[in-house]
């Protein structure tokens, strides 16, 4: 069940608020536009080939693999693929925080004991996306640096080693299938952020309750403290 009204965190001064990324702070699906369409143009300087928003279709076809799809196109080695995909994870994405999300990070930034960000993806681009979301400053705990993966709990447990004025600890994120595991079972607060359409994890409703947060919130403008 979504909660609609406004969910309290209690003493927020002595809480750690730990966000996940992806998903959670801006979509992903908005990362995946702009890294295509970076590659699109490359293709176009490249090879002279304009491809007038076919990766986009092939997308939203639910193509498995778009830029081995896309050497096909292009008639040329299917090898070829990973320097599309380099192209595509190391692009600086065109995103963006919306006015909403800005707006609660600028106000938990100010009022928690502390904020910073967990997320699980590969350091080059997850930092690159955090420069363009201008969230550089926040810590981040990323997977690839910590050689974990969420639902491992070594970067969790970091954290409260790390931060230990604080006594109480939160995670927000979006993904019942790995997000919310380890900081249930370390006694965190755990909050999900409902999809509204367009994640990229679909949320399964029929998941053991373990896996699950605390509360689902249909936004972070629900999160109150």
């Amino acid at each position: 069940m979504i909660q609609k009204s406004l969910f309290m965190i209690t003493n927020p001064k002595k809480t750690c608020l730990v966000l996940d990324l992806d998903d959670t702070l801006y979509k992903e699906y908005d990362y995946q536009t702009s890294g295509l369409k970076y590659v699109e143009e490359q293709v176009l300087e490249l090879y002279d080939v304009d491809l007038r928003g076919k990766l986009l279709e092939l997308r939203d076809q639910g193509v498995n693999d778009i830029f081995l799809e896309l050497t096909n196109i292009l008639n040329i080695p299917s090898s070829i693929k990973d320097s599309f995909l380099m192209m595509y994870r190391y692009h600086k994405p065109d995103i963006a925080l919306t006015l909403v999300t800005k707006k609660f990070i600028e106000s938990a930034l100010h009022n928690f004991g502390k904020v910073v960000i967990l997320t699980d993806g590969r350091s080059i681009s997850q930092r690159l996306k955090l420069e363009s979301l201008s969230l550089l400053k926040i810590p981040v705990f990323i997977s690839e640096e910590w050689n974990s993966t969420k639902p491992d709990n070594k970067r969790f447990v970091a954290i409260m080693e790390r931060y230990t004025t604080c006594s109480k600890f939160c995670y927000v994120a979006d993904n019942p299938t790995k997000d919310f595991i380890a900081p249930n079972k370390l006694g965190w607060k755990t909050i999900g952020v409902r999809d509204t359409g367009v994640n990229i994890h679909i949320q399964k409703s029929d998941l053991d309750k373990d896996l699950n947060p605390n509360q689902w919130v249909a936004g972070l403008e629900f999160i109150n403290y």
